[in-house]
């Protein structure tokens, strides 16, 4: 089955923060994209651990904090994020509230995340104390609103690695109902241990780093980050970023972990996307795939974008070779790049990859690649459970 968000494209992007293991902000990680770097690396306190796979893409202690403790990583990531969203969409006031003359009841919150402030739960295992209210996945929402002095609904959305799509989608269905003047909205993911040891025991993870696309794939690289749009009315504003679209979901309930073979789940997000966008195939210029490196999963995808766009589906990129796979900030931190890939007119590479596999047959940009009449991109997200999600961004006017 599929389901969707009503298309309104009077919802805009005003403001975007990132944090990621290439950046501390939106325009360092863009540029760090841009130049095709990763930020894979091996890390000698997983190794100590034992972990099997110790290379990760980690977000670095100048960037948020030596002194920020396992338990409140994922807090600093997103608050980080979220300032430089709303200081970029100008909304910033004194000792970092909002600016006068907006309603803080008007303003709302919406975080995606998999696995919450997990840090919490690593420490609870040595200290044998676990606290619901520190660790709970709310408190990354939570953390923001309470900053910002927002006091509008503070949501957040569990669904794995699809999160960020959800929030950005709820987030934009409040906003154009009226409900909301303004929302923040993405994706949180601090690195997490649990999730590190869970995918290595599924033998999902790449032990020399993740090459979406390429040859000899074996699977993914675990990341970790923040992306945060601010979105609001465009009659509310003089100046946009970018247009939010439609966000098309769908459900596979084919099984717990893998993908339909045939891609079909995927394509049918990607269909309602264009419906509710109003948009035809044609009129996309780039697709942000979802791309983790696994076997099964970036062959059912290249069935899907060739199920949807035919036999020359548009270029495809995948930052997860770059980023690696932020899990519930993978979409968010892929929609911060998305804008920045419209406002700039450049698709940005695939990091990772030396030779795409000629067998899935899609056009993966290797190198960052000039696209001055780019106008809409469709950023895609998966997750377990045959959780899809396919949001299409346009270029502001």
């Amino acid at each position: 089955m599929s389901t969707s968000s009503p298309a309104r494209a009077d919802v805009v992007v005003t403001g975007i923060g990132a944090v990621s293991a290439l950046g501390g902000d939106a325009a360092t990680t863009w540029r760090h994209v841009l130049d095709g770097r990763s930020a894979l690396r091996p890390w000698d306190d997983l190794a100590a651990e034992g972990h099997a796979v110790s290379v990760a893409c980690r977000v670095g202690r100048d960037v948020i904090g030596p002194e920020v403790a396992a338990s409140h990583r994922g807090r600093a990531l997103g608050l980080r994020a979220a300032t430089e969203s709303l200081a970029d969409a100008e909304l910033i006031g004194v000792g970092g509230r909002l600016v006068d003359g907006l309603d803080p009841s008007r303003v709302g919150v919406f975080i995606g995340t998999t696995m919450g402030e997990s840090g919490v739960y690593e420490e609870a295992e040595e200290s044998g104390h676990f606290d619901l209210a520190q660790g709970g996945s709310q408190v990354l929402a939570q953390a923001i609103a309470h900053a910002h002095g927002i006091t509008g609904p503070v949501r957040t959305l569990g669904t794995a690695c699809a999160a960020g799509n959800y929030a950005i989608g709820a987030a934009a269905r409040a906003v154009a109902s009226g409900r909301l003047d303004v929302a923040v909205a993405g994706g949180v993911e601090p690195f997490s241990r649990i999730a590190m040891v869970g995918f290595t025991r599924m033998r999902a993870m790449a032990p020399e780093g993740c090459a979406p696309f390429g040859t000899g794939r074996r699977g993914m690289t675990l990341g970790e980050g923040a992306g945060i749009l601010v979105l609001r009315r465009a009659a509310d504003v003089d100046h946009a970023r970018a247009v939010v679209r439609g966000l098309g979901l769908s459900a596979d309930a084919h099984h717990p972990t893998a993908p339909r073979e045939d891609g079909s789940g995927m394509a049918a997000a990607m269909r309602a996307a264009l419906r509710l966008s109003d948009l035809t195939p044609e009129d996309i210029g780039w697709v942000s795939a979802h791309g983790t490196g696994t076997p099964r999963s970036d062959a059912a995808e290249a069935l899907a974008l060739r199920a949807v766009f035919g036999d020359r589906p548009p270029p495809v990129s995948s930052i997860k070779g770059a980023l690696g796979h932020a899990l519930g900030a993978a979409t968010a931190l892929e929609a911060v790049v998305s804008v920045r890939a419209l406002e700039k007119g450049i698709l940005p590479p695939n990091a990772g990859v030396v030779q795409v596999d000629p067998a899935l047959e899609v056009d993966v940009v290797l190198d960052a690649r000039p696209a001055p009449g780019l106008q809409h991109v469709l950023s895609c997200g998966y997750a377990f459970g045959g959780l899809n999600s396919a949001l299409v961004l346009g270029r502001a006017a």
